[in-house]
């Protein structure tokens, strides 16, 4: 009896299916917002803090707030808005130093509506004391 390892088998037998292929490479990938992180808006393209997840879809949104937050304005475009949307609570980072002390106003995002903005990447790599 033989072994057969990945060079005896057919290409398509010792490829893993694309789908598994990339749930591997996003595998350890933030997507979802994070609370007190920072995600980019998609459609203004304005970096908003994460205050909170305040539902965990958009039909508790719609039951609570009485407005249907997955048709409003552009999300009804956006690739990924559907009712399984959890929504957070952001306010824009005004980019003013003078309006830093300033409170803003917050809004409901559906989660498809925000990227995360991996931050803690830019310092990735350092060790404590690297400058």
């Amino acid at each position: 009896m033989s072994e057969q390892g990945a060079i005896d088998s057919d290409f398509d037998d010792a490829e893993l299916p694309y789908e598994q292929r990339v749930a591997n490479a996003l595998d350890d990938v933030q997507t979802e917002p994070v609370e007190g992180g920072v995600a980019i808006d998609i459609v203004t393209r304005q970096a908003v803090f994460v205050r909170k997840c305040t539902y965990d879809s958009l039909e508790a949104h719609y039951e609570a707030e009485g407005y249907d937050l997955a048709t409003y304005k552009t999300h009804p475009y956006l690739p990924g808005i559907d009712v399984e949307n959890a929504v957070y609570e952001c306010v824009y980072i005004d980019g003013n130093p003078q309006n830093a002390h300033k409170p803003g106003k917050t809004y409901d995002f559906p989660s498809a509506r925000l990227m995360y903005l991996p931050v803690e990447q830019a310092w990735g790599d350092m060790e404590v004391g690297d400058v």
